[in-house]
């Protein structure tokens, strides 16, 4: 199967799935999450991204991040580069990239040596931990360039070991799931 092809597939299960459902999921990878982040040493940055496309919902993992006063950044995209920028709640001013919230450019950027952990979205990862994006790269060109700890977050069902891994495809330290 082609990466295209399980990306349409995925993507087609997350829309289908059932609100309630997905709200149980999504409440089962926040307490994992919120454990594993917990029992890390975490002294600068938490990066996470804003949910889109039925993805995982982070935001109240981001809401209860920084009311325990963690920091945290989201991504920021221009010129077909990812930086990542500083929010201090979920109510932040923003502007959109396609159809992706992200804080304005004027927020502070981060650096990458900054952020302790990343925690990314995917649509498909496989028993090494690779992770299948939307295929735009913008994750896996941060994760090369810069060496943090990366996790992904995920509905069990977009595990699939069918996808071709490619050399800029990274492995995870560990995925997260309901």
């Amino acid at each position: 199967m082609l990466n295209s092809e399980i990306r349409s597939k995925i993507l087609k299960e997350r829309w289908l799935l059932p609100p309630p459902t997905k709200t149980k999921y999504d409440h089962t990878i926040y307490l994992k999450t919120l454990t594993f982040i917990k029992n890390k040493s975490i002294k600068n940055y938490i990066g996470l991204y804003w949910p889109i496309e039925g993805e995982v919902d982070t935001i109240a993992l981001i809401d209860e991040l920084l009311r325990l006063k963690y920091r945290v950044c989201l991504p920021y995209i221009e010129n077909k580069k990812m930086v990542y920028k500083q929010i201090k709640n979920t109510n932040f001013d923003c502007e959109f990239w396609k159809n992706m919230r992200q804080p304005l450019k004027s927020f502070l950027t981060i650096k990458p040596k900054q952020i302790d952990l990343l925690i990314v979205p995917l649509i498909a990862f496989n028993d090494s931990n690779h992770r299948l994006g939307y295929g735009l790269n913008f994750f896996n060109n941060y994760l090369i360039k810069n060496d943090t700890d990366a996790v992904g977050l995920a509905y069990s069902f977009q595990h699939t070991n069918n996808f071709k891994i490619t050399n800029k495809d990274i492995s995870l330290k560990r995925i997260i799931t309901n």
